[in-house]
């Protein structure tokens, strides 16, 4: 009985070492993360980030990803973890794609139909450059996202359900005027997903196959 109390506790003493030393990597991450990169590129898409409240939301966002994304890849996250992450990523998705607090960003209020409008933005501007890599970009995690915390169980309604999110972004931006309507965005976010989907597929598979692998050896 004590060997197997001592047994608990070795265990859970080293469960908890663990995602401490997660913790502190994390943090570390994080913060160059955001020294290095974000905090210079934040500015183009988001105004006030002087703002020290954005900043720390923008560093905990940030932190608290790097955190879960670890736990998820040394086997240690819980379901609770998963839909943090979920949560998370549909805030950034609000705050990039609506922007409440943005006075002024392009025209607004207006409607593109034009599929392929993104091609003759690029042409010699390397800030449409980089918006249409960002609405690429931003869209790619959402399958993983999605399949991992099994709300929804098909890749149809994962697509279906990311649809609808994709155009009611590009329609709020144009009813509530912080932006326009514009098709090519939503071309964009599709090639986004389904970039995203293609990079999920290997990555789910190695988790399915290890999450089998410990509850057959639990």
């Amino acid at each position: 009985m004590i060997n197997e109390k001592s047994k608990i506790e070795s265990f859970l003493k080293s469960k908890w070492t663990f995602n401490i030393l997660l913790f502190v990597i994390s943090t570390g991450i994080g913060i160059w993360l955001y020294l290095g990169f974000f905090m210079d590129i934040l500015p183009r898409f988001f105004a006030n980030m002087e703002n020290i409240e954005k900043n720390i939301l923008a560093v905990l966002i940030i932190f608290l990803s790097i955190y879960t994304l670890l736990k998820i890849l040394f086997n240690r996250d819980t379901s609770l973890d998963r839909y943090l992450l979920l949560g998370m990523y549909i805030i950034v998705l609000v705050l990039g794609l609506l922007r409440p607090d943005q006075k002024k960003f392009g025209d607004t209020g207006v409607y593109s139909w034009n599929p392929v409008g993104f091609l003759s933005d690029i042409k010699g501007d390397t800030g449409s450059l980089i918006v249409m890599l960002i609405n690429i970009i931003i869209f790619m995690p959402m399958y993983f996202l999605l399949a991992q915390t099994n709300v929804l169980k098909t890749f149809a309604t994962r697509l279906i359900v990311f649809e609808i999110v994709a155009f009611l972004f590009e329609l709020s931006q144009a009813q509530f005027k912080v932006g326009a309507f514009d098709l090519s965005d939503v071309v964009l976010y599709n090639i986004g997903f389904f970039v995203g989907y293609f990079f999920a597929l290997p990555i789910l598979s190695f988790i399915k196959k290890r999450s089998s692998k410990c509850r057959l050896y639990s």
